[in-house]
C-alpha cells in the first residue's frame, strides 16, 4: 500500500521527502476548506524540490472552494491551471467537474483531460455526490477517459466499492484525516493507494 500525504504548505516538503522518505504527494491550497489551486510560484519550487529528490507530486486544480458544478469561465481557468501544471513537470493532477444535473460534466472534462498531456489523472471525491446508479456510470466514463484513480470520502462498503472501481480499471482512493483513521481503513479493506491529509 502507497501512503500519499495530502498537504498545504510547500514548506512541508523537505519532512515529508527528505526525513520520512515518502515518494508520492499530493498539493493544494486552502485545505481546511477543501482546497483550491496552489499557485504558480508553489508548483514551480515543489516540483523542483520533488524531483530533486526523488519524489513524485500530484496537484489537486479547484477553482474555488464548494460543489464541483463549475461555469465555463472557471473551466477555463481549470485548464490553463492543468496546462502550466504539464508545462512545469508536475506527474499528476486531482481534479472534477459536474454538469447541473449532478453527473459528470464529461464535456468539460475532455478539454481538461486534453490539457493534461499525459499526467496521472485522478478524480476528485465529488463522485461521492452522485447517486449509485450514476456512479457506476462515471466509473465506466473515468476509465475510459484514461483516469487511473478515484477520490473517497465515504467508507461504507469500501471493500466492495474498491473491487468495482479495481474490475474497471481504476483505484479507489479514500482520504484519510489522521494516522489512526489510515490504520482503521488498512485493516479494513485491501487498499492501494490511502491519502492521508498533512495537518
Amino acid at each position: 500500500m502507497i501512503k500519499m500525504p495530502l498537504i498545504e504548505n510547500a514548506t512541508q516538503l523537505p519532512e515529508l521527502v527528505g526525513q520520512a522518505g515518502l515518494r508520492h504527494l499530493l498539493i493544494t491550497d486552502n485545505l481546511t476548506n477543501g482546497g483550491t489551486t496552489v499557485s504558480k510560484g508553489v508548483m514551480a519550487e515543489s516540483i523542483r524540490y520533488a524531483h530533486e529528490n526523488g519524489a513524485s507530486l500530484d496537484f489537486v486544480i479547484r477553482p474555488r472552494i464548494g460543489q464541483a458544478q463549475y461555469t465555463d469561465t472557471e473551466l477555463k481557468i481549470m485548464e490553463a491551471d492543468i496546462l502550466e501544471a504539464q508545462q512545469l513537470g508536475a506527474d499528476g493532477v486531482v481534479m472534477s467537474a459536474l454538469g447541473p444535473d449532478n453527473t459528470l460534466d464529461t464535456d468539460g472534462l475532455n478539454n481538461l483531460i486534453a490539457a493534461a498531456g499525459g499526467m496521472t489523472l485522478s478524480f476528485n471525491h465529488d463522485l461521492d455526490t452522485l447517486t449509485e446508479t450514476d456512479q457506476t456510470a462515471a466509473l465506466d466514463w473515468l476509465a475510459a477517459a484514461g483516469f487511473d484513480r478515484v477520490l473517497t470520502t465515504n467508507f461504507d462498503h469500501l471493500s466492495d466499492r474498491i473491487k468495482l472501481a479495481q474490475d474497471k480499471g481504476l483505484s479507489l482512493v479514500p482520504i484519510s484525516s489522521s494516522t489512526s483513521a489510515t490504520e482503521t481503513l488498512v485493516a479494513s479493506a485491501a487498499l492501494n493507494y490511502v491519502i492521508e491529509i498533512q495537518k
